[in-house]
């Protein structure tokens, strides 16, 4: 398979508004911390703590949240690197690279920065406590989403728009969980998404040129 350009042609109509987007999120949550938030709640009231409970929908979002911990996602992304290190495709293998390792750093720099508290801490932890804006769950899950998309284009329109509906479905529903679960803000999962897809674009771009 082939890297996909008419995926970065696509992803490039949106990356204008997305820059536009996050700059405007980060700079009124500067001003208000959390203003956006009461905006995307739709006046529903901020998580006062971890959403307990049990059922299908409590179980199924703490699978998808863990889809985008680092424990899924870094295995998965060293196991990427090497298999097309081992395959001789390194210039594919430096753009999964930079694309997840530089990105989940600089993710983890911007949480250190705004250095703001989550929803609610961790039952029995109050490890990462400071570090909510963005939502690492959202920029891992998001990373290696693009990473797939971009490295391997399908040339069934059919299989290809399948694989995309899939695999953007689980990065909504890993976002979509940590808001449920009570573990993020709402404008910690839309930074995060917002700052993949930017980092994406950076990266194809260092590493192949233009779309």
């Amino acid at each position: 398979m082939r890297t996909s350009r008419s995926f970065m042609t696509h992803l490039d109509r949106y990356i204008p508004w997305a820059a536009a987007l996050l700059a405007l999120l980060s700079a009124a949550f500067l001003v208000d911390f959390h203003a956006p938030d009461r905006v995307l709640l739709l006046n529903l009231g901020a998580p006062q703590g971890p959403r307990e409970g049990g059922g299908v929908v409590h179980t199924l979002a703490w699978v998808f949240t863990t889809l985008g911990s680092p424990p899924f996602v870094v295995p998965i992304s060293a196991a990427l690197v090497t298999i097309l290190i081992a395959r001789k495709e390194l210039s594919r293998a430096w753009f999964a690279f930079l694309v997840l390792a530089g990105g989940a750093a600089l993710a983890y720099i911007a949480k250190a920065a705004f250095a703001t508290a989550k929803p609610h801490h961790l039952p029995g932890s109050d490890a990462m406590a400071a570090t909510s804006f963005p939502s690492g769950h959202a920029v891992l899950s998001l990373l290696l989403a693009l990473t797939i998309l971009v490295l391997w284009e399908f040339r069934d329109p059919r299989l290809r728009r399948l694989v995309l509906a899939i695999v953007l479905a689980i990065v909504f529903a890993v976002g979509a969980s940590r808001v449920f679960l009570g573990t993020h803000w709402p404008s910690d999962v839309l930074a995060g998404w917002l700052f993949a897809a930017l980092w994406t674009r950076a990266a194809y771009r260092l590493v192949f040129g233009k779309a």
